[in-house]
């Protein structure tokens, strides 16, 4: 399920092909509602305001999480130039954080395109 993507994202997808930083994260066990308001709602969109972030695109597993797939939620966020380096700066920027969100696993990784 897709709950969110940024004008940005498709209308620049189509201009030019860009560096990603994909996450992947899971709530609090009992606090998936609690995190979504703030994941979606807060820090998305703090990471948007930050440069270099030109658009996300959030999903959702359609699954319960387990196995192969252990986690529920990703985002993709498109950048301009270095996918590496938009997660330093994420990192570094003091983006604001939430107890609902489960910081024992979670994936940050900066992806290129790769020739078909």
């Amino acid at each position: 399920m897709t709950d969110a993507v940024t004008p940005d994202l498709q209308a620049e997808s189509a201009l030019a092909i860009r560096e990603s930083l994909i996450t992947l994260v899971n709530s609090v066990d009992g606090r998936d509602d609690e995190f979504r308001t703030w994941y979606w709602g807060t820090h998305v969109q703090e990471v948007l305001a930050l440069p270099g972030f030109i658009g996300a695109r959030t999903l959702r597993l359609s699954e319960e999480p387990g196995g192969a797939a252990p986690f529920r939620y990703a985002t993709i966020y498109e950048v301009e130039g270095s996918a590496s380096d938009a997660r330093n700066r994420m990192f570094s920027s003091g983006l604001s954080t939430s107890d609902a969100m489960d910081l024992s696993a979670m994936i940050v990784a900066p992806f290129t395109p790769s020739a078909v």
